[in-house]
């Protein structure tokens, strides 16, 4: 049972944690505002302009599974989702939009995870990330099986999360910001971007956009004239969910996604 295996890595995370911080002279710094940051942090899902018109023309996100299984995107053998076993799950990060290419993001609630808590789960990095981008402590263990020692049950990880926020990095916020941790942590995973230390969570399947779940859609203003897109922005202002249209050239989209997404969070984690 997946849950019996996650809970099992989490107890022994939180252990490994607390002794390495106990070794290293590391106190904590501001628990209160890592408690914030890790219960309230929304799960963010970040794509290009192109792939948001098809998720709000098709109105929800699709695991890469589902997508093939539709015939809407071939999935390979060799792809990194087939080789961990991830391949019907749906990828959110537990943080502001973290990588480079995205024009467009959605944020969602924590009520996703404790309404998937049973068939979703997480790991304290991003996964696609141990295959090609990370470097594992024991080059000899494979991905997959790193993989299996590090995933967590969605209904505990961010107590694990807040451990992190409050031994590893200078200011929990730093994290929301993608600022690297001041301290590597026992995991030891090597890397220089924030695939190393970003939570992941995995939810099953597909996530329908227009439900109680969703919290906030970011996208350039001029992407917000496409008609699918445009719909969707409609639907979400008549519901009350939130709006953050930017200004931006195709050049710079990353950046003012991801600074208008971390100063939306500093209002919403405060």
């Amino acid at each position: 049972m997946i849950n019996k295996h996650c809970q099992e890595n989490l107890e022994r995370l939180q252990n490994e944690l607390e002794t390495y911080a106990s070794d290293n002279g590391i106190s904590g710094g501001d628990p209160d505002h890592a408690v914030r940051i890790s219960k309230g942090i929304p799960l963010s899902h970040a794509t290009s302009d192109l792939n948001f018109v098809k998720i709000c023309e098709s109105g929800r996100l699709c695991s890469p599974q589902l997508l093939s299984d539709k015939g809407l995107k071939k999935l390979k053998p060799e792809a990194v989702e087939v080789q961990l076993g991830t391949a019907g799950h749906v990828f959110f990060y537990a943080a502001s939009f973290s990588f480079p290419g995205s024009s467009c993001g959605l944020l969602f609630g924590s009520s996703l995870e404790r309404d998937n808590d049973y068939e979703g789960s997480a790991t304290p990095f991003d996964s696609g990330g141990l295959v090609a981008h990370l470097r594992r402590p024991d080059p000899g263990e494979s991905p997959f099986d790193f993989f299996q020692r590090h995933e967590l049950p969605l209904s505990g990880y961010r107590d694990y999360l807040h451990d992190c926020l409050n031994s590893l990095f200078g200011a929990p916020f730093d994290y929301v910001k993608g600022e690297a941790p001041v301290h590597t942590g026992p995991i030891d995973l090597g890397g220089s971007d924030a695939r190393r230390w970003t939570h992941e969570t995995r939810i099953p399947k597909e996530v329908h956009l227009r439900g109680h779940h969703l919290k906030a859609v970011f996208a350039p203003r001029r992407v917000g004239l496409v008609p699918e897109i445009r719909s969707f922005l409609s639907w979400c202002s008549a519901e009350g969910f939130d709006i953050q249209v930017f200004d931006a050239d195709r050049e710079n989209d990353f950046a003012n996604l991801q600074s208008a997404c971390i100063e939306y969070l500093r209002k919403e984690l405060k």
